[in-house]
């Protein structure tokens, strides 16, 4: 029998490793942004979120929600997932004080 909530588990944590992907698909396009395959994993994003929720905005590459890109993905689905711009900076400012140490 399968345990749905192992199940569920198994797809939030295969979510959170799409958004690393999306982030190494980002960097190794042709003109370091934008590719077929950065297109691919964001539909990968949009099904399995539609599944099991939003993974939480710090758990996704800051550059993603700076961009607006994590919202927007998010908006595309019908899911709200808006982050407030004190929170973006608070996080900017906490991964550069770590970077500094």
């Amino acid at each position: 029998m399968i345990d749905g909530d192992k199940l569920a588990e198994a797809a939030r944590n295969e979510l959170a490793l799409l958004w690393r992907d999306l982030e190494a698909a980002c960097r190794s396009a042709a003109d370091g942004r934008w590719s077929m395959r950065c297109d691919s994993v964001v539909e990968r994003i949009k099904a399995l979120t539609a599944q099991v929720g939003p993974t939480p905005w710090q758990e996704v590459p800051l550059v993603f929600v700076e961009t607006r890109l994590y919202q927007e993905i998010h908006l595309a689905i019908g899911i709200d997932a808006e982050v407030k711009a004190w929170q973006i900076a608070e996080a900017k400012a906490l991964a550069e004080a770590q970077r500094r140490a």
